[in-house]
């Protein structure tokens, strides 16, 4: 005999839909007519990553975008050249809003390799911070909290790799150095 019960389909996390494997991604400051089609090859949950993404940074990046609380919009992150005016920036995220609604794209620097390792100096103790979960936590903090000065994203992104998720909770910023 057959079981007549339906079982609930289970979706695995990083399941990607066949309608969500490719955007159109906008060009540069200097291709501004130009877009791109980038492959979307991971997801996790509202996170959606680009081939080219390191795959240790995607549970990174989730647990990041879940602490900030950034649920409520869809995040894509790719990789490709970031500029600022005409010039390549290595150290900083591009993020744009798709059009159509799509989500927010964020990209991070091609120049940037996952290995690069910063050391700073945050309350006179040395720490050493990968590069690019720097630069994309900034760019993350930069979402979550609108409206705070320049100086706040890079100084509370470095405290928060170097003393965890507890150090968001800090109202004033400590003095931050790179060595």
């Amino acid at each position: 005999m057959k079981n007549s019960e339906k079982k609930p389909k289970v979706v695995p996390l990083d399941w990607v839909d066949e309608s969500d494997h490719w955007i159109l991604a906008p060009g540069t400051e200097l291709e501004k007519r130009r877009r791109r089609i980038k492959e979307i090859t991971h997801r996790k949950k509202n996170c959606l990553f680009a081939a080219g993404v390191p795959l240790g940074m995607h549970d990174f990046i989730y647990r990041a975008v879940k602490a900030l609380k950034l649920d409520d919009r869809t995040l894509i992150f790719s990789r490709g050249m970031v500029r600022a005016g005409h010039s390549r920036v290595k150290y900083s995220v591009s993020i744009q809003e798709l059009d159509w609604g799509a989500g927010t794209l964020i990209t991070i620097p091609r120049l940037l390799k996952f290995r690069e390792i910063i050391t700073v100096i945050i309350e006179n103790r040395e720490h050493r911070l990968r590069a690019m979960e720097l630069a994309l936590l900034r760019g993350l903090l930069g979402l979550a909290f609108t409206g705070k000065n320049n100086e706040y994203y890079p100084a509370m992104a470095a405290l928060v790799l170097a003393q965890g998720w507890k150090g968001l909770d800090n109202v004033d910023l400590p003095k931050i150095y790179l060595k």
